[in-house]
């Protein structure tokens, strides 16, 4: 094959950074003579900045997960694989169900997914509307290896690149063929996992080109199938802690408690129902639940190299993805009532129903349609890709100049169902007034009138009452869309400018235009606010569009070189201008230091200006109006103080104003949102000894500090900072009666006056020792988080800007508004080859969390039992809430650290196979409990119970 200069050359970087050992060029790529010793290294391209070097050592901390470690991990995902790295947060992944999309995202440093940008061979990935990235889409068997830039990077690549950057390498230059097959179970013989792949390539004279196919299925996991999972809260009874909804109706009449139907009696008679018990009554949800939710993927995918001269090649790629995925809950609960939203509030169970016993309305009911089986949730998402370029080199002013144009298409259409859901206005009708015929059939109104086509409906019956065609009237399947579209257009060029001492001035400079667009469709239905069983209200459709103009200058400067305490030293300079339709311009910058004082050890430094572009939800999210129940602070009676009623009364509202009945609701976007604001600073250690030949470490220490970060204000928030905190803003949110009662709220994101901010280190060793009986590689990642807060650090209950109180450190808990912030993630690998054959071992380390545990003392209290609060290791801790200087009950659980351990085994056979046989979490850990991780009883983070045993078998022609 002939070298061409223009030939884009990438190459694998270490662990966390540290520098590689220099490789061979591949045999076609020699020159002729001898290879060892004319060995020509050309320049290369790294995530983290646009100039190419020969030196590969980074001034930034970096991860690089090669692709033989990626197939070892047992695991068939790019988003699996990266959700197990130390720095990964709390994410979106395949054990989230209710909630859950089927989207698998990577949230680095916690600070979101929106804010780690994503990267496919450099260039853009596209984002949901939210702005999280569905890593889903990305085939498996097309990656080459995986980086990850723990840093920010806002002045080399824009928008989103506040906690890092992941960048997605593709497998090029790929001859030959090559077949892949998996199958993993769990041992309790579930979650079946299935992976097939095809590639193939061939590569000649000046162009190249490959193609692949990959399929894989995941089935579902039943929360019932686990002992921690199979009820709403483990160790409690299921009776107590479960729904209030169940197969029974709670009805409730004018003036009364909830009743229920008593076992075995048909209720035909007032008699036959007592009232509803907390204590024992409730319904266990989990049977039906999903654990870990089913999923499919079919993929396609094709890139080409064509060089049309020595100093120039086009280059192209496309891919198409279908994920299909899908969620499980109990059965669905038809309910209404005069507090809740929309039309469930106007509806109740007329007197003349031909199934109501009382003789009277029924203002209020809730029933579990168990006839109806489990709520599904489906989605189907097609994302395709297009990315096609110029890759050059040419001459000017004496000096080479690497150029580059590339124009990158990805569009992603989602297609969501619900099953079922409930017609309010055909359940209006099913449970007016209802008569039977002279045959004795039942039919809809009144003699005189009645309505065509309607089932009367039974709430008053035993399970099983409500029949097939009561539930084919009122049942309805919703849909809904939901579509994303990038256009990305580049050019860029890199160069050396002149000559200092210590080495060339190199520069790398760029424009980018890129348009983002996207939308979502919502059923009639829906947006009609009539589908009971969604929590009432209606939802209106979104649709908008940004773009954006930029352009980018890199700089860098060697100052000293081989010199007593300077084997080399310089610095690199970037700025970056970029224009948005929707909010004006900004400019970030970054600086950073690179320092070898000696040869085993690097000193490297950071200092960048971050930011990242509102999201398209939170720009132009349709309407979204519920109803609820608040205290106005305005109300006398509610306690609120003096100062707040006199600024109520001087914003107008009388000072005989009573709570209301009820409160409307509107989420929606804010097109008047600003883009977030972050400095970053890194400072780190590369440590390579000679006396230790094949020991790599380094240490990094980590700040984001983020300002006027986007974040949803909830409804009672918007209360307070206007009453408590006199924010005009928030004022202009609210809308009262002509009576000076509150009517309604408008809930949406804000630039919040204050930020977050986070600090931490990262640790890495890679140490590699070829013996006489194999080669072992041990590698260590570990990621530590000494503070995770508002910005600046506050102490808890201090006050902050807009008047609130500080929450403090949230490390080490899973708190409301910051989540699961572990203290310690840490993963110890192991590896042996020796000749065919290959073995790991490897364990993955969360540390401990604190979390509330208020629930469980509150069933302890409702089932009567206090040795219930026993599970809480801290039931009577007591702590000041707020700044009144008086303790009050916060009871806390201590959730245990936990550590899972995966085994690998594989031999390459003679023929060009390789055998693989795993087990992840061999020693069938299981994970702590915790009981305010929701419905699973741990944290979605950690493994299943049980062990997860795979083969696998790939063959090379």
């Amino acid at each position: 094959m002939r070298k061409s200069r223009a030939k884009f050359a990438l190459v694998a970087l270490t662990l966390a950074g540290a520098p590689a050992a220099a490789q061979d060029p591949a045999p076609e790529e020699r020159p002729a003579g001898n290879p060892k010793e004319a060995t020509v290294l050309q320049p290369i391209e790294v995530v983290g900045s646009h100039i190419r070097r020969i030196d590969v050592e980074t001034r930034h901390p970096l991860l690089t997960i090669e692709r033989a470690e990626l197939l070892r991990t047992g695991l068939t995902d790019v988003a699996d694989i990266l959700q197990t790295i130390t720095a990964n947060g709390q994410t979106q992944n395949r054990n989230i169900n209710n909630g859950g999309t089927g989207e698998l995202r990577v949230n680095l440093r916690s600070l979101g997914s929106h804010r780690t940008l994503v990267l496919v061979n450099g260039q853009r990935w596209a984002a949901a509307l939210d702005g999280g990235v569905d890593l889903s889409a990305i085939p498996l068997a097309l990656v080459e290896r995986v980086e990850v830039l723990k840093d920010g990077a806002s002045a080399i690549y824009g928008s989103d690149a506040i906690a890092g950057v992941i960048n997605i390498v593709t497998r090029r230059d790929f001859d030959g063929a090559e077949l892949g097959a998996y199958v993993g179970q769990y041992d309790q013989d579930d979650g079946l996992r299935r992976s097939y792949d095809l590639s193939f390539g061939r590569a000649s004279d000046g162009w190249s080109a490959a193609m692949g196919l990959e399929y894989e299925r995941y089935d579902p996991v039943l929360a019932g199938n686990r002992e921690i999972s199979g009820t709403p809260l483990p160790d409690l009874p299921a009776a107590a802690t479960g729904s209030s909804a169940t197969p029974y109706t709670s009805l409730t009449l004018a003036g009364g408690g909830p009743l229920r139907l008593i076992d075995g009696r048909s209720g035909t008679s007032p008699d036959d129902f007592r009232p509803f018990d907390s204590r024992r009554d409730n319904y266990n949800y989990q049977s039906t639940t999903y654990l870990q939710t089913p999923a499919g993927r079919k993929a396609a995918f094709a890139q080409g190299r064509y060089e049309i001269s020595p100093s120039l090649a086009l280059v192209g790629d496309l891919l198409y993805n279908r994920r299909t995925s899908s969620q499980q809950l109990a059965p669905p609960v038809v309910l209404f009532s005069p507090y809740a939203s929309g039309p469930e509030s106007l509806l109740s169970i007329s007197p003349d129903n031909l199934y109501n016993p009382f003789g009277e309305p029924v203002i209020a009911a809730q029933r579990r349609l168990v006839e109806a089986g489990p709520r599904r949730f489906e989605q189907s998402v097609d994302t395709k890709r297009a990315h096609l370029g110029l890759d050059g080199l040419a001459s000017l002013a004496g000096r080479e100049v690497a150029w580059g144009a590339d124009f990158t298409w990805i569009r992603a259409d989602e297609r969501s169902s619900t099953d079922p859901y409930f017609d309010n206005r055909a359940l209006a009708l099913a449970i007016g007034p209802s008569f039977r015929d002279a045959a004795g059939a039942a039919h809809c109104g009144t003699p005189q009138a009645p309505v065509a086509g309607c089932v009367p409906m039974d709430l008053f019956g035993p399970p099983g009452s409500i029949t097939p065609d009561m539930l084919a009237y009122i049942r309805r399947v919703t849909h809904a869309s939901r579509r994303a579209d990038l256009h990305d257009f580049n050019l860029h060029a890199s160069s050396t400018l002149f000559e200092l001492p210590a080495g060339a001035v190199a520069v790398a400079a760029g424009l980018e235009h890129r348009r983002e667009r996207g939308e979502e469709r919502i059923d009639a239905l829906i947006r009609s606010g009539n589908a009971n069983g969604s929590g009432g209200g209606s939802i209106e459709p979104t649709r908008g569009s940004d773009r954006v103009e930029e352009a980018y200058v890199e700089l860098e400067v060697p100052l000293l070189k081989d010199l007593p305490l300077a084997r080399s030293l310089d610095v690199s300079l970037a700025s970056r201008y970029s224009r948005y339709s929707q909010f004006g311009s900004t400019t970030n910058s970054q600086f950073g230091l690179r320092w070898k004082p000696f040869d085993d050890l690097l000193v490297r430094g950071n200092y960048s200006e971050g930011f990242r572009a509102p999201s398209l939800f939170e720009l132009f999210a349709g309407a979204q109006v519920n109803t609820g129940q608040f205290f106005d602070p305005c109300v006398a009676a509610n306690e609120s103080g003096p100062s707040v009623l006199a600024r109520c009364r001087a914003l107008g509202v009388p000072a005989d104003v009573q709570d209301p009945q009820a409160v409307e609701v509107t989420v929606a976007g804010n097109p008047k949102l600003q883009p977030e604001t972050a400095t970053t600073r890194t400072l780190g250690l590369v440590y390579s000894p000679q006396w230790l030949e094949g020991l790599q470490a380094s240490l990094d220490w980590y700040r984001i500090e983020l300002r006027g970060s986007i974040q949803q204000v909830d409804a009672g928030s918007v209360l307070d900072d206007c009453y408590l905190r006199a924010d005009r803003t928030a004022c202009a949110q609210i809308r009262r009666g002509a009576d000076g009662t509150l009517a309604g709220i408008v809930q949406m994101p804000r630039n919040l006056p204050g930020g977050l901010e986070t600090e931490g280190f990262d640790f890495g060793a890679l140490y590699r020792r070829p013996t006489a009986i194999g080669d072992f590689t041990l590698r260590w990642e570990n990621s530590y988080v000494s503070y995770f807060g508002q910005i600046g650090q506050p102490d808890r209950l201090a006050p902050l800007a807009d008047g609130s109180l500080a929450q403090g450190n949230a490390v080490g808990q899973n708190s409301a508004a910051f989540g699961t912030v572990w203290r310690l993630r840490s993963v110890l690998a192991l590896a042996w080859q020796r000749e065919r054959w290959s073995a790991s071992i490897a364990a993955r380390y969360f540390s401990s969390i604190q979390e509330d545990c208020s629930g469980v003392l509150f069933y302890a209290q409702r089932i009567g039992d206090p040795a219930l609060r026993n599970l809480c290791s801290q039931p009577d801790r007591i702590v000041e809430q707020d700044d009144s200087g008086i303790g009050q009950p916060a009871p806390r659980n201590r959730v245990g650290s936990v550590t899972f351990f995966d085994l690998d085994l594989g031999w390459t056979a003679p023929w060009g196979g390789h055998v693989a046989l795993g087990v992840r979490n061999a020693f069938d850990r299981g994970p702590p409990v915790s009981y305010s991780a929701g419905f699973r009883g741990f944290f979605a983070d950690y493994d299943l119970p049980g062990r997860f045993w795979y083969a696998s078998y790939r063959q090379r022609f």
